[in-house]
């Protein structure tokens, strides 16, 4: 059939029919790229109100934005930052891309198109991006360590070796000085030393000596295990020891900070514990740490501190527990404190690698570092280290 002009009608129809048709596609392609695409979509019209979102947010278990509603209406950092961004972008009428915007544990990217009746706000949530590069940078932080520990290490060694041999023949010294200093007390009288009388100072003489010694060969440990932990090398722990004598020992050689730090500080060891095999002056090494972490969180000397250890047996383990009333470790720093390089001290110096070597230490003895703090209210941290086939037999 034609018109008075000759046209085709049927073909026009047909025509017609196919744009209306690739009209729809179009519509639906469109519709679904829009509502199904991973990252969160909110389309708002000029003065900021929402007039359609995705579904994005819902799958992330976010709640959806309200219709009708300015998308940035709160008081949150994120929202007033958002804000500024979307009215530059109305105004400005330019593609607007902010990143790094914190809100609710997240870490976004934003992406801000404007089109003539509003704008199109993308929302990517880059939080396992952020942590990622983070990764990164602690590799490469940790791949120069391992270039410098070396020198360091060497630099460290030989005057504390020095020390070491030093400490060995004063020791000696010592012990054949001594009586010839009490023979001439007991024929002369008391002398002075310098530092007080010679009667009074008697007893801690040794003492001082033997404590040099120990804290220069807790020197060449630490030194060792740094190399160790930039080499990522498992050392072979395989002597049996007793974890009150560790416990003791970790508590004596912590003696004078901890009276510095604290007027309550216990030490409870637990009867019959069964030995854990590794090796003690590392397992050592990580109480002295921990007790070193719990007199810098407490903030006067009221606040308590304490060392105790137990026997789990259902889970056939020993416990050393390290718990102090200061200032906890905030929530969300507690799933990366033995991170290295993660530290909440960087106004005191803090290197975030204390922590991350003890958690090496105790994971090469099977066990594991347990963090239990509520921030402002004390922290409780458990070593937990596995005790052998048969050992716990011995002691029951």
């Amino acid at each position: 059939m034609t018109d008075d002009n000759g046209n085709n009608e049927s073909s026009d129809r047909r025509d017609l029919g196919n744009v209306l048709r690739e009209c729809h596609e179009k519509e639906a392609f469109n519709f679904a790229l829009f509502q199904h695409n991973p990252s969160a979509i909110t389309v708002v019209d000029r003065e900021g109100k929402v007039v359609k979102s995705n579904l994005a947010r819902r799958h992330a278990h976010d709640s959806l934005p309200e219709l009708g509603r300015v998308l940035f209406s709160g008081d949150s950092e994120c929202d007033i930052i958002m804000k500024s961004e979307l009215k530059k972008t109305l105004e400005q009428n330019v593609v607007r891309e902010v990143s790094d915007v914190r809100s609710g544990g997240h870490i976004f990217a934003y992406t801000l198109a404007p089109f003539t009746h509003g704008a199109i706000v993308i929302r990517q949530d880059i939080t396992e991006h952020k942590r990622a590069e983070a990764q990164l940078v602690q590799a490469q932080k940790l791949a120069a360590l391992g270039t410098l520990v070396s020198g360091v290490a060497h630099e460290v060694s030989n005057p504390n070796n020095v020390m070491l041999l030093s400490l060995k023949t004063i020791r000696r010294i010592t012990d054949d000085l001594l009586p010839v200093l009490d023979e001439h007390k007991e024929k002369e009288g008391d002398f002075d030393l310098g530092i007080g009388p010679y009667s009074e100072i008697r007893e801690d003489i040794p003492e001082m000596v033997a404590s040099c010694y120990r804290a220069a060969e807790r020197i060449n440990r630490l030194v060792s295990d740094l190399k160790n932990y930039a080499r990522k090398e498992d050392g072979e722990v395989r002597d049996l020891f007793d974890v009150n004598a560790v416990v003791q020992g970790a508590s004596e050689l912590m003696n004078s900070t901890i009276s510095k730090a604290t007027h309550h500080f216990s030490v409870t060891c637990a009867d019959d514990l069964p030995p854990v095999k590794g090796a003690a002056r590392r397992i050592e090494q990580v109480v002295i740490n921990l007790l070193s972490n719990a007199c810098q969180a407490v903030p006067n000397q009221d606040c308590a501190i304490s060392l105790s250890t137990a026997y789990n047996p259902a889970a056939n383990e020993v416990h050393i527990m390290v718990q102090d009333e200061g200032v906890g470790i905030p929530p969300e720093a507690v799933s990366q404190i033995t991170d290295p390089f993660f530290t909440t001290k960087h106004d005191t110096g803090g290197t975030g690698l204390g922590l991350s070597i003890s958690r090496q230490i105790v994971e090469t003895h099977g066990g594991a570092l347990v963090f239990s703090s509520a921030g402002g209210r004390g922290t409780l941290v458990t070593i937990a280290l596995p005790v052998p086939r048969g050992s716990e037999e011995e002691t029951a």
